[in-house]
């Protein structure tokens, strides 16, 4: 018996579609390898011991408004004062940094690194130590993680220190303040049904990579 069978052709990522300037701005602790959770995509593993705490960033990528995205799995989004809701999209490697190819923990236990926005700037830090070895991965959990809440407010008391001192810089009037974060705001990619505050994706290619406001400053 005869069957018609269609196979859809999965494009899977080398080293060698990864741009020059990607692999120069890449730190000293990391480096690119495929990734254990999603064998489409490269990942970025440590090759050195990183310290908890540790702060990588900030990701890169072409401001855009969210009906220009065509798929995000490669962006956040943030509020501008005068732009509104824009999207730092990454999908074009051109346009993104390393960060680009940290992908998402499939659980708690995977992930070792949240996202953090600071001046409408997405950055992450390493919620735990991360050995030699490890593939670095990142989730959009929020202030209800003991351990995340209590790294965000180590954050904010930092940035608070650093704008009081004399020699801090006069914040302007477009600053939003620093004790009173917005609220988060998740937005799912169209036609995607997955539930957004399920706690972790199911699948690395269905995931919502787009979180804003997680913490202001």
């Amino acid at each position: 018996m005869n069957q018609n069978t269609t196979e859809s052709t999965v494009t899977v990522e080398t080293l060698d579609d990864v741009p020059e300037h990607v692999l120069r701005g890449l730190p000293e602790d990391v480096r690119l390898f495929p990734s254990a959770v999603d064998k489409t995509r490269l990942g970025v593993w440590a090759t050195k011991s990183i310290l908890k705490g540790k702060k990588f960033g900030p990701f890169v990528g072409d401001k855009k408004k969210r009906s220009q995205v065509k798929s995000n799995v490669y962006m956040w989004e943030v509020y501008y004062p005068n732009l509104g809701w824009m999207c730092v999209d990454a999908t074009d490697p051109e346009k993104g940094n390393w960060l680009r190819y940290i992908n998402w923990a499939r659980s708690g236990k995977e992930q070792n690194l949240f996202p953090l926005e600071i001046n409408r700037t997405i950055y992450y830090k390493s919620l735990k130590p991360i050995a030699p070895g490890e593939e670095l991965l990142v989730w959009y959990n929020g202030e209800d993680d003991p351990e995340i809440a209590a790294a965000i407010e180590e954050e904010r008391a930092s940035a608070r220190s650093r704008r009081h001192s004399p020699k801090a810089k006069k914040v302007t009037d477009s600053a939003w303040p620093l004790d009173v974060p917005p609220p988060l705001r998740i937005a799912p990619a169209p036609g995607n049904a997955r539930n957004p505050t399920a706690p972790h994706p199911t699948s690395s290619r269905n995931r919502l990579f787009c979180m804003s406001n997680q913490t202001r400053y």
